[in-house]
């Protein structure tokens, strides 16, 4: 290794970051040369100057780091977005919708609603109905239409299915 080589890895190999190769080489040429040894001893000034001159702007006090790395470190709740979307995705919203459409078939199925269901004729509305479609017609009697219209046979249960 030649005094050029040496001097461009010497910040390198002072902070440890050559591969072992070329660490030995640099060592050993190094422990040989006086010249390339002072300057790794002014590499090495020049660092801990450097290092005591900032140091103290970057002292901080305890508890001011401490609230920092707390900080850093804290996990943040999840806000009302975040809840909102965890809850839309499909792992869940799919389960859900399924459960939610079984539910209302079942419902349905097992108590069908009141208006669905056919409506119960009586005898005596049916008679009055088809009486007044057919009064008007050659083949019906109109004195036997009119007292099925105004009897008491047909009126009451007449007028409650209407």
């Amino acid at each position: 290794m030649t005094c050029h080589d040496c001097r461009g890895l010497l910040t390198d190999y002072q902070h440890g970051e050559l591969d072992a190769a070329t660490d030995a080489a640099l060592h050993e040429h190094l422990q040989s040369c006086p010249s390339c040894r002072a300057e790794l001893d002014a590499e090495s000034a020049l660092t801990e100057t450097l290092r005591s001159a900032f140091a103290q702007e970057l002292d901080m006090p305890t508890a001011v780091l401490a609230r920092v790395r707390q900080a850093v470190h804290a996990e943040r709740a999840p806000g009302f977005f975040e809840n909102v979307r965890a809850l839309l995705r499909p792992v869940v919203l799919a389960p859900a919708a399924a459960v939610v459409v079984l539910v209302v078939a079942a419902v349905s199925y097992l108590h069908p609603s009141p208006s669905g269901s056919a409506q119960q004729l009586s005898t005596a509305y049916f008679v009055q109905r088809h009486v007044a479609h057919t009064m008007d017609s050659q083949s019906g009697d109109p004195a036997w239409n009119a007292y099925l219209l105004t009897s008491n046979a047909g009126g009451a249960d007449a007028s409650a299915a209407q």
